[in-house]
């Protein structure tokens, strides 16, 4: 073989290389990495990784390099909605972590072999289960970039789509960070619209939070993975409603998302076993606000109450105010804020704990949270910027943002008694006598009249606090939520005895006291709708809400059914007509909410297609044009199309026999609108042989179809 001398290879290397052909098409990056290139200036690959983009000789001293984030950050809004969405926001420190192999190579490696000129013959030699998958992700994407709207707040909309086909112990979190003002901007939302519902916060501390990840972000340094697990739980929850109005399934996937990422975060942070109080403040945020989404499988075990009560435990918040802790923070002059943070963080699980305790469902006539068990006092009826200065509760009639928070306590523990009282014979299938329902009836009046005037509905206290509802109007939607609680308590409470009292003079009580509540509940929603301050969100997304009208309107549904001849019998109807087209609004303005209803409406169904018709009547039924029936016709334009119902009816409520119930489901449109078939029932009210253990089965079985979060 003949030898290469040292003077050749030198010559060879400074002789000029020969001239492509023809001019790349390409930028130098794409041809490089053979990425399919756009041709843009600069093109998308160089865009995704901030990166200079350059097109050679053929466009020499052209290129483009993506300005920095931080010019861009404190761009308008409104100047960035036309720009194609980033689906990464690469941060140039990423290259100085050691990146783990992406799982998802094999997705990537398909996807661009299916751009290639052979691409017909791809389908055979991508897996089965990779093309599902890659045909999934197309799906969302077109879904994405179909609801794309000035709401959606940033270019994250795009990105998040790809954060959850990544694995959450290895995904780059500083990559999907929106910008710092878009952020400051949902965590206004939270702190303005949501955080009155479960105060988890101390907003004050959150903010420095929040700008700490950002500012060791631009530094290079680590980011703290629990505070960062907050701020996508604060993202998740503000972006699900603020763009409920405009587009509710794109809200629904932005949030998944969002929420994957905060399970990312603190799966990177080993939360299981190290828990940290940002990171059950992040988990609990996500667990009340977005309980009945559906949410990301591979984090979905993070966000259970159970997981909550653990992780508490762990860090041994049910014992913060036990003497060896209390010697220990006197030696030691621990933080004050973080003591009370504790205490609320506590309770709040305690609360939740003991009011789905009186919910049916798994956990019925049981809590995991026992009082003895537990050294926790209250938390101060105080403001978060007071907790420094005043060591002393102000009393409940002076209002402030725990006032809601200790109301809501003060009757989680009388569910707690209820169910103390009561489990041991509904666990044993005996009935409650009827002395210990009086009992306990007295204990709620009690706590519902020791609630503070500014949360009560009379006129003399409207009045009074009409200035102070315009200044704080999250006291006025406070006041909502309690008094609603309260009456759908005393309906649950008296509900085994609310069919024998209409018959029996001596429940007749309970009989009273089930319909005066629930009517409350029905007027307290009317309110939400239309007093000042108007509810933000609106009360209809609010899935807790409107359980409690659902369960109000079969109450009073029922009672149709035992007066049916009374001279009150059309107005009644209406009453009912009128709850079902709160419930109608309410399936058009929340996916949550359509979901819970058409859930509950199947088992309403059921139970009233399997009523029998009276043989002692010995008439067939006829079914005149009711006045229910005209108004619902009357009415139809106004509510949801039947595709965006869900239901669906495959027979009128009632009839005869077998026979006629197939002969008519085929005269019927399928599904109906809610209000025809809540029309239907009414005027079927006068021909149902009503049975009592049935009624109370319907009831109970209502109540589990999905649980309200509390």
């Amino acid at each position: 073989m003949k030898r290469i001398s040292g003077a050749d290879i030198a010559a060879s290397n400074q002789a000029p290389k020969r001239q492509s052909r023809q001019d790349p098409v390409s930028c130098e990056l794409c041809r490089k990495k053979k990425l399919k290139c756009d041709r843009g200036l600069p093109c998308n690959s160089c865009c995704t990784r901030r990166t200079e983009c350059n097109y050679g000789s053929y466009r020499s001293g052209v290129s483009n390099s993506v300005p920095p984030q931080s010019q861009t950050e404190e761009r308008p809004l409104l100047d960035r909605v036309s720009e194609q969405p980033r689906t990464l926001r690469w941060n140039p420190r990423q290259d100085a972590y050691p990146q783990a192999r992406n799982r998802n190579e094999p997705l990537q490696t398909a996807d661009r072999l299916e751009s290639i000129v052979m691409g017909h013959r791809v389908p055979t030699a991508v897996p089965a289960t990779l093309r599902a998958e890659l045909s999934h992700r197309r799906d969302v994407e077109h879904s994405v970039s179909q609801h794309t709207t000035p709401s959606s707040q940033f270019g994250m909309a795009q990105g998040l789509k790809i954060a959850s086909s990544e694995n959450p112990a290895t995904v780059h979190l500083p990559s999907f960070l929106p910008p710092l003002a878009e952020v400051m901007g949902l965590f206004r939302y939270y702190c303005d619209y949501l955080d009155f519902q479960y105060h988890l916060i101390i907003p004050h501390i959150v903010e420095q939070q929040i700008q700490k990840i950002y500012d060791s972000v631009a530094q290079n340094e680590q980011i703290d993975l629990a505070q960062t697990a907050l701020l996508f739980s604060i993202v998740a929850s503000s972006l699900y409603y603020q763009l409920l109005g405009e587009a509710s399934g794109h809200a629904e996937q932005v949030s998944q998302e969002a929420t994957f990422l905060a399970g990312s975060a603190l799966i990177q942070g080993n939360y299981i076993a190290y828990p940290s109080i940002e990171g059950l403040q992040a988990t609990m945020i996500i667990g009340h606000q977005l309980s009945n989404m559906n949410l990301p499988p591979s984090v979905s075990s993070l966000f259970v109450h159970r997981s909550f009560v653990s992780q508490a435990t762990s860090m041994r918040l049910h014992l913060v105010d036990s003497p060896h802790f209390i010697n220990e923070r006197t030696s030691t002059q621990a933080d004050t804020t973080n003591v009370e943070l504790k205490r609320r963080l506590w309770w709040d699980l305690a609360t939740y704990d003991w009011l789905i305790s009186f919910l049916s469902g798994p956990q019925e006539w049981t809590y995991s949270i026992q009082p003895e068990h537990m050294v926790v006092q209250e938390p101060l009826n105080i403001e978060d910027e007071d907790i420094d200065h005043i060591q002393t509760s102000l009393p409940l009639s002076t209002p402030t943002k725990m006032s809601y928070s200790l109301c809501r306590s003060k009757l989680a523990v009388v569910c707690r008694h209820i169910v103390d009282e009561t489990s041991f014979y509904h666990l044993h299938g005996q009935e409650v006598p009827y002395d210990k329902i009086l009992a306990l009836d007295r204990k709620l009046h009690n706590i519902c009249a020791e609630i503070p005037n500014f949360f009560r509905f009379d006129q003399a206290s409207r009045r009074e606090y009409s200035t102070l509802y315009r200044d704080r109007p999250t006291l006025a939607w406070q006041r909502s939520l309690v008094q609603q609680g309260y009456h759908s308590r005393l309906c649950r409470l008296h509900r085994h005895y609310f069919v024998r009292g209409a018959k029996d003079p001596r429940y007749s009580y309970s009989h009273v006291v089930s319909l005066q509540s629930a009517r409350k509940v029905l007027e307290i929603k009317r309110m939400m709708d239309e007093d000042e301050p108007v509810f933000n969100p609106h009360s209809s997304v609010i899935w807790a809400v409107m359980h409690h009208v659902f369960m109000a309107a079969v109450i009073l549904l029922i009672d149709v059914c035992f007066n049916w001849d009374d001279i009150l019998a059309e107005r009644r109807k209406e009453e009912v007509l009128d709850a079902c087209r709160m419930l109608s609004r309410a399936q058009q303005s929340s996916p949550i909410a359509r979901e819970g209803i058409t859930a509950m409406m199947g088992i309403l169904r059921k139970h009233w297609k399997h009523e029998r018709w009276p043989s002692s009547r010995g008439l067939q039924p006829e079914h005149p044009v009711s006045s229910s029936t005209a108004t619902a016709a009357a009415l139809r334009q106004d509510l949801l199309t039947p595709d965006s119902m869900g239901a669906t009816t495959d027979a009128p409520p009632c009839a005869p026999d077998e026979s006629s119930l197939d002969a008519s489901a085929a005269l019927l449109p399928s599904p109906l609108p809610l209000e025809d078939m809540w029309a239907q029932m009414l005027d079927s009210s006068a021909h149902i042989e009503l049975d009592t253990p049935d009624w109370t089965d319907l009831l109970t079985e209502l109540t589990n179809a999905t649980l309200p979060s509390e």
